[in-house]
């Protein structure tokens, strides 16, 4: 069962050689945003996220069978669930 509070994200970037997308789980897209900076991911995000595609409320069943989900990590906890870092948000990822 998800968090109250908590949405799923699918976060894709118009960056050429970024990965397939970036599945977050957050409080907001501002937070599922500030997760992917935090994690090193940020240099995929363009400025003002010209061209950057978001997705909310994704569930797993909408996501790539093959390749997302056999590589994410849980998708209930606040945090980057793909590609998958670790369990939970990063230090740093909070609003300040």
């Amino acid at each position: 069962m998800m968090n109250a509070g908590l949405t799923t994200y699918w976060i894709q970037s118009p960056v050429p050689h970024a990965p397939l997308g970036f599945g977050v789980t957050a409080r907001s897209r501002d937070d599922a945003i500030r997760m992917i900076h935090v994690l090193g991911y940020g240099r995929y995000l363009p400025d003002g996220l010209a061209g950057v595609q978001v997705a909310e409320g994704v569930t797993v069943a909408q996501l790539d069978q093959p390749h997302v989900i056999a590589n994410m990590g849980p998708i209930v906890v606040r945090g980057m669930w793909y590609p998958f870092v670790s369990v939970g948000a990063p230090r740093g990822a909070e609003e300040h």
